[in-house]
């Protein structure tokens, strides 16, 4: 499972969305290595919650990945 903050307005609405790059970067972060093009959304991730990503390791052969996305602090924004 990982974690995203992301900058969100009214409705729990982000601006911009989630990339597979940022999913990328966050399990590198974690260790494991994977190509942005291996994970894929069932829709682009636009608000906060909880999100499901499929990672498509060999053919036929699939992994899920829990993201959470939460809403970015101020503070954590200037630090």
């Amino acid at each position: 499972a990982i974690t995203i903050r992301k900058k969100a307005g009214e409705n729990d609405l982000l601006f911009g969305s989630v990339t597979t790059a940022e999913i990328e970067k966050e399990l590198a972060d974690k260790g494991f290595t994977v190509e942005k093009k291996k994970i894929h959304l069932d829709e682009p991730i636009k608000r906060l919650g909880e999100f499901i990503a499929r990672i498509k390791l060999f053919q036929g052969v699939e992994a899920a990945v829990q993201i959470s996305v939460l809403k970015e602090d101020e503070e954590e924004a200037q630090a």
